[in-house]
């Protein structure tokens, strides 16, 4: 079976992603991915028995949950997540409150620091050992 991703809509409250897909057949589905990978417009998701390969190759994501589209339903999916990516506001800086499930933002909307072994828990948690 495969898919090609029509659109996609981010939900950091999850952490996981919701496709508008479309078959060979012409057929819609709504899919709900999760996983390390964020899928993305355009690419083709092909179910096999090795796993699930996107765009011919292998990643760490699967299908939590797959329904019939509906623009209801879908209107409801975008309206629902304040991603600012899912809004195509890629120009500027993620000021989202709540708090974001993804360990880094789909859209590159966040600047994150980078994270080193020697945390500042891992000293304390060393010093107090010694």
């Amino acid at each position: 079976m495969e898919w090609k991703i029509v659109e996609t809509v981010a939900s950091p409250e999850t952490g996981t992603i919701f496709g508008k897909v479309e078959t060979s057949y012409g057929l819609n589905y709504i899919l709900w991915f999760k996983g390390d990978y964020y899928v993305r417009t355009g690419e083709v998701v092909t179910m096999t028995e090795k796993g699930i390969l996107i765009d011919n190759r292998r990643r760490r994501v699967w299908v939590a949950h797959a329904m019939p589209y509906s623009s209801v339903r879908w209107l409801g999916f975008r309206m629902k997540n304040e991603c600012p990516g899912n809004r195509r506001e890629t120009r500027q800086r993620c000021d989202h409150t709540l708090p974001c499930q993804f360990k880094l933002c789909p859209f590159g909307l966040k600047n994150y620091s980078p994270e080193s072994y020697y945390t500042v828990e891992i000293n304390n948690s060393e010093r107090k050992a010694l």
